[in-house]
């Protein structure tokens, strides 16, 4: 659009003659009218939405009407050009995943899930605490996504749209600011302890002891390293707890400040009125160690959530414009529906687009862990983040930067990932009991030592308030969850729900469709065996490639190459599992199975005489009344099928094949695999039924199936598998897709999946250990608070870890 010098270019209106301000857009210094336009537009640079200027069709709203103050920073996201970037409609519903600041456990996942549930119009909300994600689902025409950031806020969490590349920007920034925390508490601890050493030993002098000028001047520098480490390095805890006592809950955060304050006003208090002890040097290093923790814990969690961010590294900065004949190197992120791309060999690929010029070999590696290039050439779909190997290549945009393959994966592996399992829900839950009964026990505490050892009651309640704290608790299922679904992109498998690695563990039955998963799919006609007076092989072939065109089924493709799809049809129609029928010059034309033949045809003898070959699909083509040819078509069985069967077998799983196919081939295939049972000529109903049969024998059942013909059965299902590519995987009603054609993979998730369940166990193991076996002593007295510090920071730091473990499975 259009705009002059003297015009803002937020709003468009004049600018006055007394403000000058302006804001850089796209590296471009450009006019604001007032402070709200100003805040408007730093907001949508901030939060790299400065594609909103490129592609609006009209000025936005003056910031001085975006109130109150609050909604000035957040109300560009309710502009339609904006949020359309980061959202998903569906139906009624809007979708959107927020990055949220300070989320330090599972209670503070719980307050946002009870803030944003009482709120009307919500639909479903999960954090997922290892990557500080939120995925929100609401009805858009009863709220605004600012007004669901603004309710964020009033409980302390600052939320915006989850772009891989800011969100990463803005953990290396948190990360470095908690460094500078850390560094601060170290250095304050160091020089307090030097001072408390002086008091713990004897020294030379009068009396052997320092005397009292000394004592008292080392308590009050003590007292004033103390001061930033409380208020300063601290913070974070602070923060944390004052929003979830805002808003009447309890996290992990509260017990951590309360035992920072009291013991720091405690020990001020005895340096001011001179008696008492005091225990700064315990303060800070509790702090410190808590704080180091924390640090190393977010460091290793952001290491098992990194995939997403790497993901969209791989896509280049700049392409290569074909416009005119002229060739001009601009940002990818601005490619357009319709714009060609050149792609030189080594290139990575700037878009989601089909090739118009050239063959080469792409490497997909990045997006489903196939390493050997696969061959294009013209028509063919390539994707963005994947390399170019052997020829330039010409190509035009056919997707949206939003709507690329590549962001498709990243969003469903975000959905999976804040799709809590039962087990994280549970232990969301019981976090809050958790810090309840911490506060009462430490209070217990207090209180039975006050009338035994006054002067000990204080430090041991405080070392009682560290030592139970449940950080490890929290961190036990998520950190799994979230490096297990890492690594199942890494196998090549796109999980597109929380529950899968539960379900994973439990299958004891899997149900295969034949065509395109335990075979290749890829069907080539074998053979043509015609009836006495049919017309010639040509015409044949030629009708039946006319009629196929109409077909989703993998056959349909073993007769492109006859040219049939631009003959005219009528009155198609398809009956699913049998075949189809049109009108094609007044004559009606058939192809299915013998069976759907049989309905409308009938077969002559020299037909059915002829044997076909075991390994062979059969399909009949009738003119009218009339049967005219037998085609014989081969379809591979994939390398890896029968290893695959002989694996779940070995792990106690039946194997059953539910296909459509009715003839000999689907006995052989079979047989050949040795499944263990199989059921031919079953339409969709037939396989829902015999699904239902099986799980009413109390069976846990997964359905293999092309995620999109076989929806209704891959739904029944407790889990789904579906072979996926390109823009079918969005499509895909399954709950795994497989993104390559390795069905290895499904043995190494399975494999995973009990991994990931024992990983959790030691993650719970360890944690109520540490905590069970921490309590007596604190009670006790013979754990200090530094050391109880120590000791909960190594628990998490240790379940995270150990989490980490799974990155590693083969």
């Amino acid at each position: 659009m259009s705009n002059t010098l003297n015009d803002c270019y937020h709003c468009g209106e004049n600018i006055p003659a007394d403000f000058a301000q302006s804001v850089i857009i796209d590296n471009q210094e450009q006019p604001m009218c007032c402070i709200g336009c100003a805040s408007v537009a730093q907001t949508i640079v901030d939060n790299g939405l400065t594609g909103y200027y490129r592609h609006r069709t009209d000025k936005g709203a003056k910031g001085s009407e975006l109130v109150p103050e609050e909604l000035r920073t957040l109300q560009s996201y309710d502009l339609t050009e904006i949020e359309q970037e980061f959202t998903v409609e569906n139906g009624e519903l809007k979708e959107v995943i927020l990055t949220v600041e300070n989320v330090t456990c599972a209670a503070c996942a719980w307050l946002i899930e009870r803030k944003l549930g009482a709120m009307k119009g919500i639909a479903q909300s999960n954090v997922n605490t290892s990557s500080a994600r939120l995925s929100i689902k609401w009805q858009h025409d009863q709220l605004k996504l600012s007004d669901i950031l603004l309710a964020l806020a009033e409980i302390g969490y600052k939320a915006y749209p989850f772009k891989a590349d800011v969100a990463e920007e803005n953990e290396v920034a948190s990360a470095k600011a908690y460094l500078r925390r850390v560094t601060i508490a170290g250095l304050a601890t160091m020089q307090i302890m030097m001072f408390a050493m002086a008091t713990y030993v004897d020294m030379p002098g009068d009396g052997g002891t320092l005397t009292d000028g000394f004592s008292d001047y080392f308590r009050y520098v003590s007292l004033l390293f103390a001061l930033p480490v409380v208020f300063y390095s601290s913070l974070p805890f602070y923060k944390n707890a004052f929003s979830a006592l805002l808003a009447k809950r309890l996290n992990m955060d509260v017990p951590v400040s309360v035992a920072i304050l009291l013991s720091f006003f405690a020990s001020a208090y005895a340096t001011l009125t001179d008696q008492g002890e005091v225990y700064f040097e315990s303060i800070c290093m509790f702090a410190f160690f808590l704080l180091l923790g924390r640090h190393l814990e977010q460091s290793a969690k952001r290491k098992a959530a990194q995939s997403s961010s790497n993901l969209l590294k791989l896509i280049p900065s700049t392409a290569t414009l074909i416009e005119d004949g002229e060739f001009t190197s601009i940002p990818a992120k601005t490619l357009k529906l319709g714009q060609r791309v050149l792609v030189k060999p080594g290139e990575v690929i700037p878009c989601d687009g089909i090739i118009v010029q050239g063959a080469t070999h792409c490497n997909e590696s990045v997006l489903t862990g196939e390493q050997l290039p696969v061959a294009k050439a013209v028509n063919d779909w390539v994707f963005a983040s994947t390399i170019n190997n052997d020829q330039s290549i010409e190509v035009i945009v056919k997707e949206e930067r939003g709507q690329q393959l590549i962001t498709k994966i990243i969003d469903l592996q975000e959905k999976a990932a804040n799709d809590k399992p039962k087990l994280a829900t549970i232990a969301d839950r019981l976090s809050q009991y958790v810090v309840i009964g911490i506060l009462l026990l430490a209070a217990a505490t207090y209180l039975g030592w006050y009338f035994v050892e006054p002067s000990h009651a204080l430090w041991y309640s405080l070392a009682v308030l560290v030592a139970t704290c449940p950080c490890a608790l929290s961190l036990a299922t998520p950190s799994a969850y979230t490096a297990a679904t890492t690594k199942m992109q890494q196998f090549g498998l796109l999980a597109k729900q929380g529950k899968t690695l539960d379900t994973l563990t439990q299958i004891d039955h899997i149900c295969f469709d034949k065509t395109g998963t335990l075979t290749t799919g890829l069907f080539s006609v074998d053979k043509v065996i015609l009836a006495d007076n049919a017309p010639d092989e040509s015409e044949i072939l030629t009708l039946v490639s006319a009629l196929e065109s109409h077909s989703s089924h993998p056959i349909a493709k073993a007769f492109d190459r006859f040219g049939g799809a631009n003959a005219k049809l009528t009155d198609v129609n398809t009956q699913q599992g049998g075949g189809l029928n049109a009108l094609a010059n007044n004559k009606r034309i058939y192809v299915g199975s013998q069976t759907y033949i049989s309905q409308y045809a009938s077969i002559s003898g020299e037909l059915t005489a002829h044997q076909s070959d075991n390994h062979c699909v059969v399909i009949f083509v009738a003119v009218n009344a009339q049967c005219v040819a037998k085609i014989e078509l081969s379809d591979k069985i994939r390398p890896e099928s029968a290893q695959l069967i002989k694996d779940l077998h070995a792990q106690a799983i039946e194997t059953t094949m539910l296909t459509g196919d009715n003839s000999d081939n689907a006995n052989f295939v079979a047989k050949h695999l040795g499944l263990t049972h199989v059921k031919q000529g079953q339409s969709p109903q037939n396989k829902l039924d015999y699904l239902k049969t099986v799980q009413d024998d109390n069976k846990v059942v997964a359905m293999f199936g092309d995620g999109v013909n076989d929806a209704p059965v891959l739904s029944q299902a407790h889990l789904s598998f579906a072979m996926g590519t390109g823009a079918d995987i969005a499509k895909s009603s399954a709950d795994i897709v497989i993104l390559h054609d390795d069905l290895a993979a499904v043995v190494k998730a399975i494999n995973l999946a009990k991994q990931t369940k024992r990983i959790i166990k030691q993650n719970f193991f360890w944690a109520l250990g540490y905590n069970l076996t921490a309590v007596p002593f604190a009670v006790a007295g013979y754990l200090p608070p530094y050391v109880a510090a120590i000791g909960m920071s190594l628990s998490s730091i240790i379940v995270v870890v150990n989490s980490l473990r799974l990155l590693k499975v083969k």
